[in-house]
């Protein structure tokens, strides 16, 4: 699904596969397994990206993942705690990766009031968290083609301990694209939001070097280039609005 959306917006994107999904890792808690591989995974991502054998002018990294529920975590105050940690080692992975030039993506997650996924087990709130509400990554809600936010969509502020603002803007789920869920079924989930964003600033990098323009400062120009809804400025369900690239592709000149 994922690999069917992104390119929506960058057909010409070179593809980069991992299936921490799939992860058998053990550990202490649900995420804690899961997390030691997506540590590897940008570990690898992270070393790649300076040599000289990269041949790519910028990475764009989808996450379409994200903690469910607090029972999936350690519980507050053991050293291997995720969810409102932003020294756990994957979170700090995570800005290393957007310092060095890298924009990062993420799924706001399913847990929105109106109609939350079942593994939410009916929380709703502060349901945003881990790397999903870092400070450096650009977090997506979801909206149908209508852009009515759709029910399920996360709503903030993230989680207390990391960054509040999350989302950061919305993009488009819910359609019928890939069919990975069987003929006719649409792909959906802000797992959808987020890699149609992510061929979005994918797009914007084949005329965009990150040197040029760090992913800090490309995210602060797309929450300010978001459609507002219902109206200018933040708001739990959309963030600043939704997601616009022609606008941004305009600021730069593009």
């Amino acid at each position: 699904m994922c690999a069917y959306d992104a390119p929506i917006a960058a057909p010409r994107a070179t593809l980069l596969d991992f299936p921490i999904l799939h992860s058998t890792t053990p550990g202490g808690s649900v995420m804690s397994g899961f997390l030691s591989d997506a540590l590897l995974a940008y570990s690898y991502l992270l070393s790649r990206i300076r040599t000289a054998a990269w041949r790519f002018s910028s990475l764009v990294v989808n996450n379409s993942w994200g903690m469910y529920h607090p029972s999936w975590d350690f519980p507050a105050g053991h050293p291997g705690r995720y969810a409102d940690n932003p020294n756990h080692p994957f979170n700090l992975i995570v800005g290393t990766l957007a310092r060095a030039g890298v924009d990062i993506l993420f799924a706001a997650g399913n847990c929105g009031a109106n109609c939350p996924d079942g593994r939410c087990q009916g929380l709703v709130t502060n349901t945003i968290t881990g790397a999903n509400a870092h400070p450096d990554v650009l977090t997506l809600a979801g909206c149908d083609t209508k852009d009515r936010r759709v029910g399920y969509s996360s709503q903030g502020p993230g989680i207390a301990g990391m960054s509040p603002d999350k989302p950061d803007v919305t993009a488009y789920t819910h359609f019928l694209g890939s069919e990975a869920y069987g003929p006719g079924r649409a792909d959906g989930g802000t797992s959808t939001a987020c890699p149609v964003a992510a061929g979005c600033v994918a797009a914007l990098r084949t005329r965009l070097a990150a040197a040029q323009v760090p992913p800090a400062s490309l995210f602060a120009t797309i929450r300010a280039q978001a459609l507002g809804k219902p109206g200018p400025g933040w708001n739990p369900d959309y963030g600043t609005g939704i997601i616009r690239p022609l606008p941004v592709a305009t600021h730069y000149g593009l």
